[in-house]
């Protein structure tokens, strides 16, 4: 991917993105711990002012759809230094692990990647680079040809979305391995052994 891969926001200066940085991460910790982010709370817990939270965030929506542009952002620079590793198929388990987490834990990225209502300009362009880097992995380790039964990139977000929603309803939700043992289970069963690979 190039240097397009995400929408162009303006440069912040240091202190105003340093702020920034920190109420995304004590409003997605709130999220996390299923209580709602408004914005006194964020401010307290970022431990800023509410002013500073406003001039970002003027509404609690605009958050959760910064927190979920936030993470796509994320995923997206995971994908482009996962195909820089020497081997595919961990390069894809690697970011699908990435991707699992997302799904597990934050669910304004969750509504945002498939949820109908969530469908700003932003977020659609989000979501199809998310899936060209998705595709573009899978790509690497022979196409859709290496999974069993073959599945595109839309098939693998899809159902680690599902995963995600098992693992926050699961009563083991907090086990830091839970995500490990989900995926393991997929892709296990899906991506087919390469060369060399088969046991007798």
């Amino acid at each position: 991917m190039d240097d397009t891969a995400a929408p162009h926001r303006p440069t912040l200066r240091k202190d105003a993105a340093r702020n920034r940085r920190r109420i995304l991460d004590a409003a997605r910790e709130l999220v996390r711990r299923g209580r709602p982010p408004q914005l006194n709370a964020v401010a307290l817990a970022a431990d800023v002012g509410v002013g500073t939270v406003y001039r970002h965030f003027p509404t609690p929506e605009a958050l959760l759809e910064a927190l979920a542009a936030d993470r796509f952002a994320e995923l997206i620079q995971h994908a482009r230094r996962a195909a820089e590793l020497p081997d595919p198929r961990q390069a894809l388990r690697g970011f699908l692990a990435a991707a699992l987490t997302a799904y597990a834990q934050d669910e304004a990225f969750t509504a945002a990647a498939f949820g109908p209502d969530a469908a700003t300009t932003e977020t659609v362009e989000l979501r199809d680079h998310l899936l060209r880097a998705t595709g573009e992995l899978l790509a690497r380790t022979a196409g859709a040809e290496a999974l069993r039964p073959p599945l595109g990139p839309t098939d693998l977000q899809l159902m680690l979305c599902g995963l995600g929603f098992a693992i926050r309803h699961s009563p083991h939700r907090n086990d830091p391995e839970s995500a490990t043992r989900y995926l393991d289970a997929l892709l296990d069963g899906a991506l087919v052994a390469a060369a060399g690979d088969a046991t007798d």
